[in-house]
């Protein structure tokens, strides 16, 4: 199905094996070429954006202030 919100045009020129596998990986999909195409774009971009939050909570866990608390309950707020 034709999305509204696309507005930009892309030519690609490929080897005749990555279009048979573009073909191939469509018909698995059921999709058109271009709509898997635009899927494997989509996939990358969300893993790459997962991996950017995996990597900031790796920099916040290493913060002396963000440190985890091994399940500490009480705090000395008032202490």
């Amino acid at each position: 199905m034709y999305e509204k919100n696309l507005t930009e045009d892309f030519r690609l020129r490929i080897s005749t094996t990555d279009m048979n596998f573009l073909r191939q990986l469509s018909d698995e999909r059921g999709v058109s070429v271009s709509e898997c195409v635009r899927s494997i774009i989509g996939e990358y971009r969300r893993s790459l954006e997962t991996l950017n939050v995996f990597s900031e909570a790796l920099k916040m866990a290493k913060e002396k202030e963000a440190m985890l608390s091994n399940g500490d309950t009480k705090t000395d707020k008032h202490d």
